[in-house]
């Protein structure tokens, strides 16, 4: 069994037991962590590694991302409507091979551990058959990462004579196959989870019948939600539990437009809410994270789509703080819209605003052991407990941003980014060292640019151009 020491470390356990311990030393053996402790003796056949000016944290998680959409990483930044929507979901992934599939999820998966993720949610939405998603699957697990393989379902623009997407309950055969097959036994590294319409995508007949599917199969469900008045179950999750629909693990994702009765409804019921802070910043809404505090769940942050934001979690994380502080802020120095928001003409807004804490240790959790415990694996990763597998990340103190660091836990969530990751493990296996990821990316970045060339190319044609060449809009 390999065994790998690290000595002398700041370590940041994200364990409100243990706390951060400086000056400490972590045993890995095999896949897991052994001990935490200072003065552990470095056996024969052990590696050594002198971690005195490193800080040692959990991986990242990074609990909703589209990987297949890498291929595509900064040609949206600019768009000022529905693109992303019409094109890329409408147009765009029905072109898609499971090459190209492949390709992308790869090179996304391989940058989020370059970054310092050792754990990924990948939602597919060009699962347009079965080779597509094994192919996703394929390079997850190339990549080594430990993940959930989200199993969605395409959305194509309508087409005069077929269903729309919404009318389409998901594929019973496909769960089956992939059940049955690649995780007939649901507990590896790569996990399946169904990402479902769910209440805004769906109207009640698919809800229930997506919802049954994934209760027949023991499977967790996902959904991309926002709320309001355009989605197609009146009453939202609401109506879902009332109907007895809704299982424990249930993950929605952005939510900004609930009211705070249904993120109690959810938390209540033991569903997770997934911010994704900047890919939402389109709408007039704060993230969904003070009313999860509040709810008593747990916040979780992630990255969604490199389409048009950033992929690193450190830089998640801090706009999710920044973001949720400045809404709170507004809020308390604009009391009159809040109170009439909200409904309630009695409460005092200053006082609900700053009733939530965004400390550092608190907004680390949304990105670390929250989103474990959203993914349904914090028994495995998010903190540095001994008998937790090796997700491992180690930040250099030494880099110029960060020295000098005064406090590591603050100094990762304000400070830090991808650069200074020095070391990954991921279960155990080193991923990164010295600052270099140890995968064979070969002509991964040359194959990956010629992919995305070709779709803009058919963007163009299909008389969508999704090219800017940096100039300003007409």
């Amino acid at each position: 069994m390999a065994r790998t020491l690290i000595k002398n470390a700041t370590i940041v356990t994200m364990d409100r037991t243990l706390g951060t311990r400086p000056g400490c030393d972590l045993l890995i053996e095999g896949d897991q962590i052994a001990e935490i402790r200072p003065g552990i003796a470095a056996d024969d056949g052990a590696e050594v590694i002198d971690a005195t000016q490193m800080i040692v944290m959990p991986g990242l998680i990074n609990a909703h991302v589209h990987a297949w959409e890498t291929v595509l990483r900064g040609t949206g930044a600019d768009w000022p409507g529905d693109e992303y929507f019409e094109v890329v979901l409408g147009k765009l992934a029905a072109h898609m091979t499971p090459d190209d599939i492949y390709l992308s999820t790869l090179l996304g998966a391989l940058s989020q551990i370059d970054s310092g993720c050792t754990t990924m949610f990948e939602w597919l939405h060009a699962s347009n058959t079965p080779d597509h998603s094994d192919m996703c699957i394929k390079a997850l697990e190339e990549a080594g990462i430990r993940a959930s393989f989200g199993h969605g379902t395409p959305k194509p623009e309508p087409r005069a004579g077929t269903p729309h997407f919404s009318d389409i309950p998901h594929p019973a055969a496909e769960i089956d196959r992939l059940c049955k097959g690649r995780f007939a036994s649901n507990d590896g590294m790569v996990r399946l989870v169904m990402c479902i319409l769910g209440p805004d995508y769906a109207g009640i007949e698919v809800n229930r019948k997506d919802f049954a599917l994934a209760r027949e199969y023991g499977l967790t469900t996902c959904a991309h939600v926002w709320g309001g008045e355009a989605r197609k179950v009146p009453g939202g999750y609401r109506t879902i539990i009332e109907e007895g629909l809704l299982d424990p693990g249930h993950m929605a994702v952005h939510a900004n437009f609930f009211e705070a009765d249904e993120v109690q409804l959810l938390v209540d019921h033991g569903a997770s809410l997934i911010a994704t802070p900047v890919a939402e910043l389109g709408v007039p809404r704060p993230p969904m994270i003070s009313k999860v505090i509040r709810a008593g769940g747990r916040p979780c942050v992630a990255v969604d789509s490199e389409i048009d934001v950033s992929g690193s979690m450190f830089d998640a994380m801090r706009a999710a703080r920044q973001l949720q502080m400045a809404f709170d802020a507004m809020e308390a120095y604009d009391p009159d819209a809040a109170r009439q928001e909200k409904g309630r003409p009695d409460i005092d807004v200053a006082v609900t605003a700053h009733d939530v804490s965004c400390s550092s240790f608190e907004v680390l959790e949304w990105a670390t052991i929250n989103a474990a415990h959203a993914m349904g694996i914090a028994e495995k990763t998010g903190s540095l407990v001994p008998g937790k597998h090796a997700d491992i990340v180690m930040l250099r103190k030494t880099d110029l941003n960060l020295a000098p660091v005064t406090d590591p836990v603050q100094s990762i969530v304000t400070h830090a980014h991808a650069g200074n990751v020095d070391t990954v493990f991921v279960n155990g296996q080193v991923m990164k060292r010295g600052g270099r990821l140890l995968a064979d990316v070969g002509t991964l970045t040359q194959r990956a640019e010629t992919t995305a060339h070709r779709l803009l190319d058919l963007a163009e044609e299909m008389g969508r151009p999704l090219r800017t060449g940096g100039q300003l809009p007409d």
